[in-house]
């Protein structure tokens, strides 16, 4: 495939209806105007929206099918230029938007000194436009909500995507760096009412004494729809203020009279995410296990996926409903299962893999389980082999 630009010469009739006609020809869904007007384009056009001093239009020609788009340069007196790519359709899909891309930054940081950025925005649904910024190496930097308007709908976010001439220069990738802030998601959820009693009767001061700590962004504990069970969210500006939250609360009355209540966090921006979500994991699979649990409908449906699926020992495919059903009549009645031979790996961002051996029922099986941990751990897959 052979991509070149060419400079769209709107001084002359020529190109001026050819563009016209290009963009009242094609629709571009992910626009702010789909389908513009002739008059739109041509008002357009003598506003000095597509040529003049800080703006180029260029053709994406290609070899062998000729005339397949427009990449607009704008903004290229300032030191963020900003480009807008339009393909013919039936041209899309084939990797002409990152070729294009790829000319577009060279032509931006080759001819234009002063521009030390190039950024370019897309509706957050653009699935397309994201893998040609992606793929020419330009870095998302910013997720603006509700900023792109929709005609008819509501309005979707915007996305920012930018290339830095030093990166561009380089050949390097320079990540938008991550901000200190901890966040920690999840439930609190107790076992029987004297548990929640005990919540109700301190959770007031526990809120007031956080939110007065010099490092606490936002820290909301409030009741879900079903008894007993919490929603809690923190947000803290760094890991340092958040240790200091914690050894807080763990001297405090709070501390003391909530110890040993069922909590299910997920924890982001500490060092030790990784260690978190595992032990999140575990401590969800060992509930699992319980038989209180595992005769309780809500409880399962609260930790099993509507997407979960099981392999039985016997080769049989669950689902959810089948397995809550199933252990509903018959959820056993060993209180000490014992778990060895532990091992767990990270499979994603917050997705943790679980395998062990498993001596349950006076019987022994390896199981397997895959937890999605955000905000809650909930199981989407489990497994078990019968074991001698």
């Amino acid at each position: 495939m052979g991509i070149s630009l060419t400079r769209v010469d709107l001084s002359g009739a020529d190109d001026r209806a050819a563009l016209t006609a290009f963009l009242i020809s094609n629709v571009f869904p992910f626009h702010v105007r789909a389908r513009p007007t002739v008059a739109q384009v041509e008002n357009d056009i003598r506003a000095g929206s597509w040529d003049g001093d800080d703006v180029e239009t260029f053709w994406i020609d290609d070899e062998t099918d000729g005339r397949v788009g427009v990449i607009r340069l704008e903004d290229l007196q300032d030191a963020t230029a900003t480009v807008d790519l339009r393909l013919a359709e039936g041209t899309r899909g084939r990797g002409r938007g990152s070729e294009a891309l790829h000319l577009a930054t060279e032509r931006v940081f080759s001819h234009h000194p002063g521009v030390i950025r190039f950024e370019g925005q897309t509706r957050e649904d653009n699935v397309a436009m994201r893998r040609v910024f992606e793929r020419c190496g330009w870095v998302l930097e910013a997720h603006y909500r509700d900023g792109w308007p929709v005609e008819g709908g509501d309005p979707m976010a915007s996305l920012a995507y930018s290339v830095l001439r030093r990166d561009w220069e380089s050949g390097d990738t320079t990540p938008v760096p991550r901000g200190p802030e901890v966040i920690l998601r999840g439930e609190l959820r107790c076992a029987d009412p004297g548990e929640a009693e005990r919540v109700r009767a301190h959770l007031a001061e526990h809120i007031s004494l956080t939110r007065a700590e010099p490092g606490c962004l936002a820290f909301d504990v409030t009741p879900t729809g079903t008894d007993g069970v919490w929603s809690v969210r923190e947000r803290f500006v760094d890991e340092a203020a958040f240790d200091a939250h914690q050894r807080r609360v763990a001297a405090s009355t709070w501390g003391r009279e909530t110890a040993g209540i069922q909590r299910f966090y997920v924890i982001h921006g500490r060092a030790l995410d990784a260690d978190a979500l595992i032990a999140t994991a575990w401590s969800a699979e060992e509930t699992l296990l319980h038989p209180a649990v595992r005769s309780s409908p809500r409880e399962l449906n609260r930790l099993l996926d509507p997407a979960f699926i099981e392999v039985g020992q016997s080769g049989r495919r669950w689902t959810r409903n089948e397995i809550v059903a199933a252990l509903r009549e018959e959820p056993g009645t060993d209180r000490s299962p014992r778990i060895e031979e532990r091992e767990n790996r990270l499979v994603g961002p917050d997705t943790v893999l679980l395998t062990y051996l498993l001596r349950f029922e006076n019987r022994v099986s390896r199981r397997s389980s895959l937890w999605r941990c955000d905000p809650t751990p909930r199981c989407l897959f489990h497994q078990g082999t019968p074991v001698g």
